[in-house]
């Protein structure tokens, strides 16, 4: 027997050999018993076969041992993508499941990582995903980043459209009240529901009340008026009266301050609270001053 028939035969045993212990590990996989399955692979983890290397990782992400199981994945995906379909359940089910018992950290963990092995994988979708989460854990900052790049590259679909809520509610946490408005206006043009508009006042009334805090009085009563002429939020509706009124008593034009200050008191029958009894007292000042 030659050299050449000799080394052969080793290769095509070898093949064999692995072939078996692949088998096994599949087999122990399906009984989710991955320590006896990583048994059968570890003496092929340096070989770039990418089926042993993606079982490899199944094995170490059943055993919760993810980086791991990255590691694996990546080395696989690198020599064949014929795996990837299968890496991409292994997240996105896990992130599913992560969902379904509200462990945002954990879901957005696996979205991260999917992510970062796939990166061309629903690129906006799994944005979308990754801000949403980010906005659950009040990580607003990089819920903002995941938005805008999300909405840059998808504004049209279904998935955009169920994250704008969310995006309105991190720009408004952001201080970005000027985008948050327009956005808000066009949501509610497009479609005039009580919940948009509701959102709409309360941007209103956060411009209003940062306008007015720098002095800018003309362009606080734009805000404060929007929400006097739609009468929503409810909630809101004395606090703005109160602001317009005040930004007239500044203005010295005492006589709609008074208008707006008896509006706060007919808002509130009972006449209590902190709001009331300013009013009342700024009705006292004007009526001296008269």
């Amino acid at each position: 027997m030659n050299k050449k028939s000799y080394f052969l035969i080793i290769l095509l045993l070898t093949c064999a050999a692995q072939d078996v212990h692949v088998k096994n590990a599949r087999r122990f996989i399906g009984q989710w018993n991955y320590d006896r399955a990583l048994v059968e692979l570890l003496k092929y983890r340096e070989t770039p076969d990418a089926e042993v290397q993606y079982l490899i990782g199944v094995c170490y992400f059943g055993k919760n041992e993810y980086d791991q199981a990255k590691e694996h994945f990546k080395i696989a995906l690198d020599n064949d993508t014929i795996f990837k379909d299968s890496i991409i359940n292994v997240y996105n089910t896990a992130t599913k499941k992560a969902l379904a018992i509200s462990d945002f950290k954990k879901a957005l963990y696996f979205s991260r990582i999917l992510a970062d092995l796939i990166p061309d994988h629903r690129q906006a979708d799994n944005l979308f995903l990754m801000a949403d989460l980010n906005f659950r854990e009040g990580d607003y900052h990089n819920a903002l980043l995941g938005y805008l790049k999300a909405f840059d590259i998808d504004s049209t679909s279904e998935v955009a459209r169920r994250s704008i809520k969310n995006f309105l509610r991190t720009l408004i946490a952001c201080d970005s009240l000027k985008r948050a408005h327009a956005l808000a206006l066009k949501e509610y043009k497009k479609m005039r529901t009580s919940e948009n508009l509701l959102l709409l006042g309360e941007i209103n009334y956060l411009l209003g009340k940062k306008y007015f805090a720098s002095n800018q009085y003309d362009s606080a009563l734009i805000y404060f008026k929007e929400i006097a002429v739609s009468q929503e939020p409810k909630s809101l509706l004395d606090d703005s009266y109160f602001y317009i009124a005040e930004i007239f008593y500044n203005q010295e034009n005492y006589s709609q301050a008074l208008e707006y200050y008896k509006k706060v008191l007919r808002l509130n029958p009972y006449q209590k609270g902190e709001l009331v009894q300013k009013a009342q007292a700024r009705i006292k000042e004007i009526k001296e001053k008269q």
